[in-house]
């Protein structure tokens, strides 16, 4: 995923087209699906900045082939699709389970539309993005526009209704269209997020969280692919609301974790098949996207291997001189994670 700052001209250009229109005629074949299906005119009726970037094919590992443009102009817009041709069966279930994705009519078998960074609450330092994830025939397609928060005050958030309409316009012009009339979902509204269908997140509830650590505000949800935040409030006063707890999972990730202990990791027992425990510390402030405080961040990592499946949970927490120690802390995080299934 590459970040960008997003252009708001997107809304002319979203307007324009029906679900019915032809397909448009695309030039002889690159080789690469994703930059076939979406070639550099439609990409340019996205925005008319946009250049391709690269004909990325299929990068080690993936399963999609990848194709990226990115605005000429200073403002770069990105715009990134990914491919799956021909899916498996499990990619156009994984396609179809996408977390908080909201349904689009009108494009493939099955459309949804997720929002992520700002649009759900994501704090400075992070991109805007809307995505349109589709299912048709044994081909699922990932279609995003990326941007990043910006850089003047006062510089409006983009506009996630009109970057929605400009990727599902685009699904369409590239032959995703049905035939049945296009609907685009609503955008939510940016602000905190509170809940989630994440599965991810569904490893550990925030009322859990705030019973093992003692938080007492309320907890916001930053969900993703594969992974989850819980951010509580007062993250610039030492204590436990300064906490914020990350979930990374990686299916059949297992065999990853059994290499050398780094220098400041330990083995812990009774966790999982196999777990190691990093402890460190970096100064509280903007490094961590945490108000200024002279009481350093303490990051604690917890690699789980389960099966064959591995997961990586993170504690982000001041520790108030006043409150629990980091032995405490420490007990209190890897007794938590005792009891998370996966």
């Amino acid at each position: 995923m590459v970040l960008a700052a997003l252009v708001f001209g997107l809304a002319a250009c979203a307007q324009g087209g029906s679900p019915s229109s032809p397909t448009q005629a695309k030039p002889a074949g690159s080789g690469n699906p994703a930059c076939d299906l979406i070639t550099p005119a439609i990409a340019a009726k996205v925005d008319p900045g946009l250049v391709q970037m690269g004909q990325n094919g299929k990068p080690a590992g993936s399963p999609a082939y990848q194709c990226s443009y990115m605005s000429k102009y200073e403002k770069v817009l990105a715009l990134s699709v990914s491919l799956i041709s021909p899916a498996s069966a499990a990619d156009i279930t994984d396609a179809k389970k996408a977390p908080d994705c909201s349904v689009v009519d009108g494009i493939g078998d099955f459309a949804c539309m997720q929002w992520t960074g700002w649009f759900r609450g994501e704090p400075g330092g992070a991109s805007a993005n809307t995505v349109l994830k589709a299912v048709k025939g044994k081909e699922s397609l990932d279609l995003r526009i990326v941007a990043t928060p910006p850089i003047a005050a006062g510089t409006p958030v983009p506009d996630g209704n009109v970057s929605a309409r400009a990727l599902a316009q685009a699904a369409v012009e590239a032959g995703w269209g049905n035939g049945t009339e296009l609907r685009v979902p609503p955008a939510p509204s940016t602000g905190p997020q509170t809940s989630t269908n994440s599965p991810v997140c569904a490893l550990v509830s925030a009322d859990a969280l705030k019973q093992a650590f003692g938080t007492t505000t309320q907890a916001q949800v930053l969900p993703g692919e594969g992974s989850c935040r819980y951010r509580f409030g007062a993250l610039g006063t030492p204590g436990p609301d300064s906490l914020v707890f990350a979930i990374e999972l990686h299916q059949g990730g297992a065999a990853a974790l059994p290499g050398p202990l780094p220098p400041d990791g330990h083995n812990i027992q009774g966790v999982g098949d196999k777990a190691t425990l990093i402890i460190r510390s970096e100064p509280g402030g903007p490094k961590s996207l945490r108000p200024p405080s002279d009481v350093p961040v303490t990051i604690m990592s917890l690699m789980v291997a389960r099966g064959q499946n591995m997961a990586i949970f993170t504690a982000q927490i001041q520790i108030s001189p006043q409150g629990p120690t980091e032995e405490q802390v420490k007990e209190q995080f890897v007794t938590l994670v005792k009891g998370i299934d996966f």
